[in-house]
C-alpha cells in the first residue's frame, strides 16, 4: 500500500513537472515569431543584433542566462553583423553589457570589431531606447534574449520606433528543451509582466468609464 502511494506521488510529480516544462516550451516557441517586422526579409543589407543584458554573478562571472543569450547571439549572426550588448550595472558593480561582450568574444569567438556596448540601460525598455541610435542604420534588426523576453523587447521597439520595428527579423532563439531550467522561470516572469500590463489597462479603462459617468 505504501509503495503504491509513493508511486502515485512520484507519478503525479513527474506529470506536473512535464506539464510545466511543456507549457513553458510552448510559450517560448509561440513567442519566437511574435512582433516581427513587416518588411520582407531577403537576407540582404546591414544586420544589427541587440543582446539584452542580465546581471552577472556576485563575483563578476557570467550568469547562465547571460551565457544562453550570448549563444543565441552567436548563432543568429550573419557575416559582418553588428552585435550590440545592452545593460548597465543594475545589480552590483558589474556592467552587464561588458561582462556579456567579453564572454561572447573570448568564449564564443564573436569578433571584437563586431561588438559594441551600451552600458546605461537599467531595464528592457531602456535596452531598446538606448540602442536605437546604434542600430537605426541597419536594414535588418534582431533582438536577442530568451524567446519570451525578446518578444517583449520587440513589442517595445514597435511602440518606440515603428519604422525600425518594420525591419525586425527573428533570432535563432528557440531550440526544443534547450536551457529548459531557465525557460520555466523566464516564462513565469514574462507571464507576470503580461498580467500586470493587462490589469493596468483594465484599471485605466475602468477609471475612464467612471470619469465619463461622472460627467454625464
Amino acid at each position: 500500500m505504501r509503495t503504491k502511494v509513493v508511486g502515485a506521488i512520484l507519478g503525479g510529480t513527474v506529470a506536473i513537472a512535464a506539464a510545466i516544462i511543456g507549457g513553458s516550451e510552448w510559450m517560448h516557441w509561440r513567442a519566437t515569431r511574435r512582433y516581427l517586422g513587416t518588411r520582407p526579409d531577403n537576407g540582404d543589407g546591414a544586420h544589427a543584433l541587440v543582446v539584452l543584458g542580465f546581471p552577472a554573478r556576485a563575483d563578476g562571472s557570467t550568469h547562465p542566462l547571460q551565457r544562453w543569450r550570448c549563444r543565441i547571439a552567436a548563432r543568429s549572426m550573419t557575416p559582418g553583423a553588428l552585435v550590440v550588448f545592452s545593460g548597465g550595472a543594475v545589480k552590483g558593480p558589474w556592467v552587464e553589457a561588458e561582462v556579456m561582450a567579453r564572454y561572447a568574444h573570448e568564449r564564443l569567438g564573436i569578433p571584437a570589431e563586431s561588438i559594441r556596448t551600451e552600458t546605461d540601460a537599467e531595464n528592457t525598455w531602456q535596452n531598446i531606447e538606448f540602442t536605437i541610435p546604434m542600430i537605426e542604420h541597419a536594414d535588418r534588426i534582431t533582438i536577442v534574449s530568451s524567446p519570451m523576453h525578446a518578444a517583449r523587447a520587440r513589442r517595445y521597439l514597435h511602440l518606440q520606433h515603428p519604422d525600425l520595428a518594420a525591419r525586425l527579423t527573428p533570432a535563432a532563439d528557440y531550440r526544443p528543451l534547450e536551457a529548459w531550467w531557465l525557460k520555466t522561470p523566464t516564462a513565469a516572469h514574462e507571464l507576470a509582466a503580461i498580467v500586470r500590463r493587462r490589469a493596468g489597462r483594465m484599471i485605466v479603462r475602468a477609471l475612464g468609464e467612471l470619469d465619463l459617468r461622472r460627467t454625464e
